[in-house]
């Protein structure tokens, strides 16, 4: 299905959806970072995903603005011991984030250390909760067999989390139909799910609405496809 201006209704889905992460790349700026919260405002999406040491600019930029502030945690590999997770959770809390999304110990759940990586995801749980926040676990899917995807999601959910989402986007993996369907099976209504990594268009995008994800990610592509439709803001 190609999504057209038309479409009003399935675009008033997606955008209020939309994680937007252009501002996720190692060599973006402050002003890169005021272009994509400037540019999340003015959308309505559901968040802006910045980096640690840009959450309070992008806290001040926010300011009155339903968008919320993501973070991601242990980013993009998922090695960080946990102290060092659940101090920059904490960290990034105070200084404005409205969101966490952390990244699993991708390594030990390879070698099947479950307990170590609940572990880790509770702790950084705990910490947001004690922020009245929420945290999504991204389970990198692209180094998992379809098992460990599955044992991932249940970790996530006994450790508490709010969501389990696919991928960085920075390993060998991208969202795919396959995997979230897989999560959906296992999550049975007990987590949220969140596709991320090379979503390409509103059409993957609602692909993935479809499926049962409640939240997707958005890169520049996505606003461009917008401006091409001849939307300029939130619908």
């Amino acid at each position: 299905m190609l999504i057209t201006a038309k479409d009003t209704e399935i675009l008033k889905q997606i955008l209020p959806k939309i994680d937007y992460t252009p501002a996720l790349s190692p060599d973006v700026t402050s002003q890169g970072v005021r272009k994509a919260c400037q540019e999340a405002r003015q959308y309505g999406f559901a968040t802006v995903c910045v980096y640690p040491t840009w959450v309070k600019l992008a806290s001040q930029l926010m300011e009155g603005s339903s968008t919320g502030i993501l973070v991601t945690i242990g980013f993009p590999h998922g090695s960080t011991v946990t102290q060092a997770k659940v101090a920059e959770t904490r960290q990034v809390l105070e200084d404005g984030a409205t969101e966490i999304d952390m990244v699993i110990n991708i390594a030990r759940m390879l070698e099947g250390d479950e307990d170590y990586v609940r572990e880790d995801i509770r702790q950084v749980v705990e910490c947001a909760a004690s922020f009245g926040r929420q945290v999504k676990v991204i389970l990198e899917t692209g180094y998992l067999t379809d098992q460990q995807k599955r044992r991932a999601v249940e970790l996530s959910i006994e450790a508490g989390a709010a969501f389990v989402k696919t991928c960085t986007g920075f390993g060998p993996g991208k969202a795919c139909v396959h995997d979230l369907l897989l999560m959906k099976e296992v999550a049975q209504g007990r987590i949220q799910l969140k596709a991320s990594g090379g979503v390409a268009s509103l059409e993957d995008q609602w692909t993935f609405i479809q499926c049962g994800a409640s939240r997707v990610a958005g890169r520049g592509n996505i606003l461009e496809q917008l401006q091409d439709l001849g939307i300029e803001g939130a619908l």
